[in-house]
């Protein structure tokens, strides 16, 4: 049996937001039966991805799909900061150093249908981790186990990480913060993103003031609340 991990402030969707997450998810779902790895990246740091990653591995869990999330940021890790357990955990960095294995890496959460790998320790050779053989194998592995399975990576437009893990999944999104990144900033992240030849999905526009916008106009398509 899997140790078990609390998730602190999984509660962060508030309804309209929620109503933003299933249509994501649902957009995912039209994707592809083949749409099963799904990168989530972002151009720069504090933009939100995160928080893209965990809320969306939460929506596919309240439909009752298998879920994995995969905290891959492991430069800087955020979703560190909201696991809470008993127990030392292991994390990707100790899988793909040899440290663990693999079955000693993934944890049950608090929310039914959610497990989750942490980043784990801080690795000062985070590239060659990621290039490890080790992840194909897991994702492969993995595959056959969940129904989906999210990977919250480090911003592709500051470091190479994502651009790596992006050619062993099946889709990504780029997540960027409304008025913060500029419209050439998003451009060549998003050809970063295709030159690895995986099936750009879309962008997720976060951080949205909302009362200035027109509902009308936006139809609340890729975008979701504060």
């Amino acid at each position: 049996m899997k140790e078990k991990i609390i998730l602190m402030n999984k509660e962060i969707i508030n309804n309209q937001a929620e109503e933003h997450y299933n249509r994501i998810r649902t957009n995912i779902q039209f994707s592809g039966s083949d749409m099963k790895t799904i990168l989530i990246t972002s151009t720069k740091e504090s933009e939100g991805k995160s928080s893209v990653s965990l809320n969306l591995a939460v929506a596919f869990a309240k439909i009752g799909a298998n879920v994995l999330l995969i905290d891959a940021d492991i430069r800087n890790s955020i979703l560190v900061g909201r696991v809470k357990a008993k127990q030392k955990i292991n994390g990707l960095t100790s899988y793909l150093s040899g440290v663990s294995t693999i079955e000693e890496t993934i944890y049950g959460t608090d929310i039914e249908n959610l497990d989750i790998i942490p980043s784990g320790k801080y690795s000062p050779n985070p590239t060659n981790l990621l290039q490890n053989s080790k992840i194909d194998k897991m994702l492969e592995i993995f595959k056959e186990v969940y129904d989906y399975i999210i990977v919250d990576t480090a911003p592709i437009g500051l470091v190479v990480d994502a651009a790596i893990l992006a050619k062993k999944c099946d889709g990504a999104i780029l997540v960027t913060e409304a008025g913060r990144i500029q419209k050439k900033q998003l451009k060549k992240a998003k050809q970063d993103i295709e030159l690895t030849g995986i099936k750009f999905l879309g962008i997720i526009l976060n951080k949205v003031d909302e009362s200035t916008l027109s509902y009308g106009h936006y139809g609340g398509y890729g975008r979701y609340g504060n």
